[in-house]
C-alpha cells in the first residue's frame, strides 16, 4: 500500500471540520492547517522526493502529552513506529546520541521525516492554552509544562520568585531544563498581548536552535534525504481536528545543508 493510500485511511478517519470552530482557529492562528490538509500536503511533498511507507522513518520530537500522539500516530499510520526524541514541552532531550541511535535506524539508501515542536490548546470557546479531554469534565491546561515554565519565568520577571537552595533535582530534570530554555524570552512574554498565545511560538524559537544544532552534528548519519517539519501543533477537543501552524518544512542532506525550502509547498503560497 502507497503512502497516499495509507494517508486516506487517516483522512477518512478525522473528525469533519466545524466551520464555525474553524473560524476561531484562523482567528488566533491564521497560518494554521488543519492535521489533514497538512498530512496531504506533506505526504504528497515527500513523494515527490521518493519518500514512500516503506523507505522512510519517521522521527518526532513532540510533547509527553497524549494529545500530541493524534498528529504522531497518524504520520505513524502512514510511515511505520516513529523513533522518538522529544520529551517535556517536545524539547528534544534524546539530544545528540538519540539522533545518531535515529539515523543507524533508517532504511538503507532510505529517508527520513523528523517532525517537531511545542503544542498548545484551545478549548471550544477559544480560550488559548485549555482544552478538553476525554473522559475529564475538566477543561484541562495545555501544555501544563509550558504554562508551568511560564509561571516559573514570570515569578521571575514579576520578582515574585521565592529564593532557594534546591538545584534541579533528578526527578523532574526535564521540567527544569524546559525553565532555564525559556529563560531568554521574558520580556517577549510579558510583552505579549496574549501571553498564552505568544508562548508556544518562545518554546518552538529555543527548541528550533537545539534541533538545529543537534542536525548540524549528527546528519552525517543521515541516508537518503531529510525532511524536517517544524511548527507548532494547536490540540482541540475529542470533537474536533486538530491543527498545526508549520513554521519550517526543509529538505536536508547528509551534510545538514538545506536542499529546498518546501514550506511554500504545504501552505499554498
Amino acid at each position: 500500500m502507497t503512502a497516499e493510500e495509507k494517508l486516506q485511511k487517516v483522512v477518512d478517519a478525522t473528525p469533519v471540520k466545524d466551520s464555525e470552530f474553524d473560524g476561531i482557529i484562523k482567528g488566533l492562528f491564521p497560518d494554521a492547517l488543519s492535521n489533514q490538509e497538512l498530512e496531504t500536503n506533506v505526504v504528497k511533498a515527500l513523494s515527490e522526493k521518493g519518500y514512500d511507507a516503506d523507505n522512510t522513518l519517521l522521527c518526532t520530537s513532540l510533547c509527553c502529552d497524549e494529545l500530541a500522539r493524534r498528529l504522531e500516530d497518524d504520520f505513524v499510520n502512514v510511515y511505520g513506529n516513529n523513533f522518538n526524541l522529544g520529551g517535556l514541552s517536545g524539547f528534544p532531550f534524546a539530544g545528540n546520541t538519540g539522533f545518531g541511535a535515529m539515523s543507524a535506524h533508517i532504511p538503507d539508501d532510505g529517508y527520513c521525516l523528523l517532525v517537531h515542536g511545542p503544542h498548545v490548546g484551545v478549548d471550544k470557546d477559544g480560550t488559548v492554552g485549555k482544552v478538553e479531554r476525554e473522559g475529564i469534565a475538566l477543561v484541562d491546561n495545555c501544555c501544563g509544562s509550558a504554562i508551568a515554565a511560564s509561571g516559573y519565568l514570570q515569578g521571575i520577571t514579576d520578582g515574585g520568585a521565592m529564593i532557594t537552595t534546591k538545584i534541579q533535582e533528578f526527578t523532574d530534570f526535564q521540567q527544569g531544563a524546559v525553565q532555564e530554555l525559556i529563560l531568554p524570552h521574558g520580556k517577549r512574554l510579558t510583552d505579549a498581548e496574549n501571553r498564552m498565545l505568544e508562548l508556544p511560538y518562545a518554546l518552538y524559537d529555543s527548541q528550533d536552535l537545539l534541533m538545529r544544532d543537534i542536525i548540524a552534528t549528527g546528519a552525517g548519519g543521515t541516508k537518503g534525504g531529510l525532511a524536517v517539519l517544524g511548527g507548532i501543533q494547536i490540540n482541540t477537543g475529542p470533537d474536533t481536528p486538530d491543527y498545526f501552524h508549520p513554521l519550517r518544512f526543509d529538505y536536508m542532506n547528509n551534510k545538514g545543508e538545506i536542499l529546498e525550502d518546501m514550506l511554500p509547498l504545504i501552505m499554498g503560497d
